[in-house]
């Protein structure tokens, strides 16, 4: 005979007052292995709600982001009974746990819990359930301190060396966004995206649909009270409070630049994201920029006063730049809304793919993405397709690579010759060089002689999928260096009155050593 739901506990009702925030633990038992477990949630006060349920092995198996003041959430032994953001498997009996992280204005919180557990068919859910290739999942072996990763970061989704259109920023249901993963992931496809990576709040995904066309690769977006930074690729998840005290490792300086590092050893890519935008601006001033390999120079242009935020960023990149300190610098949509949505009355939407960061890559893996990422070979655009031409030496080079002077010949100084091209737009559009972090050209783009029915970019498309071809503009720009001095130059595309359209990585000649104690606090304050 099957055994029936089982209440653990009718209800704990707490009235918390933490003088910050950290992590309470509840401990519940399930007496006897079971199919589902069920997990009701309801709180007044908070601003915002994270819960993680242990299992008996200490394996994160459910994870819920309060942003609504009541939610069921279910984890069942099989993937078509589990909520999103639980990990399916085994249920084993023994000692579970509820960690739960609430932020308010004033320390106190209103929390309400119900835990159920049983065989048979499992209660409802108020989340979307788990659906697509999964993962994660907890296997069999108890021991393990993880659930086994399922993904596959070898899979190929694209042949062929170019430039691949993608997102690197975005939420689901899963935290406070309005899309599921399906729609999410279709809206994407139906954009030309090749990649996107997901990044919800604190939390992973167990499970996302896939096709053979767009890679999906699995992220998290760490988000404290002071500041924001991605970790894409991450390949397990990592500890943000401490199991026994509670307290909140990712509130730290130091536990910030332990995860950064956590990070960076499982081989996933760390990027500082909207470093200016108010009030999820980066505060941890003593965080080591050698930490982090990209920094989000544009998030979401939509949003008000990211365009001014994103201004400060450039800034910022030239500052690590000048200190040896290469990252890269990418984009993100940061998408929260519906297709439709904007966060300005009649404004355009707030949408996956805007900005498009472009990574060079010969194939598309996972892996290739990321290393794409960390050798700087990128161009983030608004909607603008870019044909780069950088030549020195009688060699072409990519956004991101170190300049060499000619192996044989005598000549040691460097010539670069560079050359942007791009559709032709309605408006004209301003190529902006900018050497060591100062600006030193500036020229409108020009129509060129490249024929108009000729000129075909592989695997650049226009929203309707359809391959970009026409007459094209150009600007050019040549600069020489001297042997041995550290130079590098990156090109902005802006309209007349100044707006940002496009920005592509630097290239450089005899880097510097990076700074290795160059901190946040003195980049910021190199900008000031």
């Amino acid at each position: 005979m099957s055994m029936q739901t089982k209440l653990v506990k009718a209800s704990v009702r707490e009235e918390l007052v933490l003088p910050e925030p950290k992590a309470v633990f509840y401990p519940f038992e399930v007496e006897e292995a079971a199919e589902w477990v069920q997990l009701t949630v309801r709180y007044e006060h908070a601003l915002w709600l994270q819960i993680y349920v242990r299992d008996p092995f200490g394996r994160v198996r459910m994870q819920v982001i309060g942003k609504k003041r009541a939610a069921a959430v279910v984890l069942g032994r099989k993937q078509e009974h589990c909520s999103i953001g639980s990990v399916p498997g085994p249920l084993p009996a023994g000692a579970w746990q509820v960690e739960l992280v609430s932020y308010s204005r004033d320390g106190r919180v209103t929390v309400e819990l119900d835990w159920s557990y049983g065989n048979g068919e499992p209660p409802s859910s108020t989340e979307p359930l788990l659906d697509g290739s999964l993962w994660i999942a907890a296997g069999e072996a108890g021991s393990l301190e993880e659930p086994e990763s399922l993904y596959n970061w070898q899979q190929v989704t694209s042949e062929g060396a170019r430039f691949y259109k993608g997102d690197f920023h975005m939420h689901t249901l899963l935290s406070d966004g309005k899309q599921t993963p399906g729609q999410l992931h279709d809206l994407a496809a139906s954009r030309s995206l090749d990649y996107i990576v997901v990044t919800e709040h604190n939390a992973v995904h167990a499970a996302w649909p896939q096709d053979k066309e767009l890679l999906v690769v699995p992220g998290v977006e760490v988000t404290a009270f002071r500041g924001h930074c991605n970790l894409l690729g991450l390949h397990r998840s990592i500890d943000l409070h401490d199991r026994g005290s509670g307290a909140l490792i990712l509130e730290d300086g130091s536990g910030i630049m332990a995860i950064l590092k956590e990070a960076r050893n499982q081989g996933a890519v760390c990027s500082l994201n909207h470093p200016f935008l108010m009030p999820w601006h980066w505060q941890f001033e003593d965080t080591r920029m050698v930490l982090f390999d990209a920094i989000e120079i544009w998030n979401d242009p939509t949003y008000d006063g990211n365009a001014e935020a994103a201004e400060k960023a450039l800034a910022a990149w030239d500052q690590c730049w000048t200190h040896g300190i290469r990252l890269a610098g990418i984009g993100g949509s940061d998408t929260h809304m519906l297709p439709d949505e904007s966060y300005t009355e009649g404004g355009p939407p707030s949408i996956v793919g805007d900005p498009a960061t472009m990574v060079w890559s010969d194939g598309l893996t996972p892996s290739s993405l990321l290393d794409g990422v960390r050798s700087r070979r990128c161009y983030v655009t608004r909607g603008v397709s870019l044909e780069l031409e950088i030549l020195s030496g009688g060699v072409s080079y990519l956004p991101g690579d170190e300049l060499q002077t000619a192996a044989e010949g005598k000549e040691r100084d460097i010539t670069l010759d560079y050359a942007v091209r791009a559709a032709q737009e309605d408006g004209p559009l301003i190529a902006v060089w900018i050497e060591n972090g100062q600006e030193t050209g500036r020229q409108q783009l020009a129509a060129c002689e490249a024929p108009e029915a000729d000129w075909r970019q592989p695997g650049i498309t226009d929203d309707a999928g359809r391959t970009v071809q026409g007459s094209m503009q150009e600007a050019q720009f040549t600069c020489a260096w001297p042997e041995g001095d550290y130079r590098w130059l990156r090109m902005e595309l802006r309209r007349p009155d100044g707006e940002l359209v496009a920005f592509v990585n630097p290239v450089f000649a005899w880097p510097n050593e990076a700074d290795q104690t160059m901190t946040w606090g003195r980049i910021r304050k190199g900008i000031a």
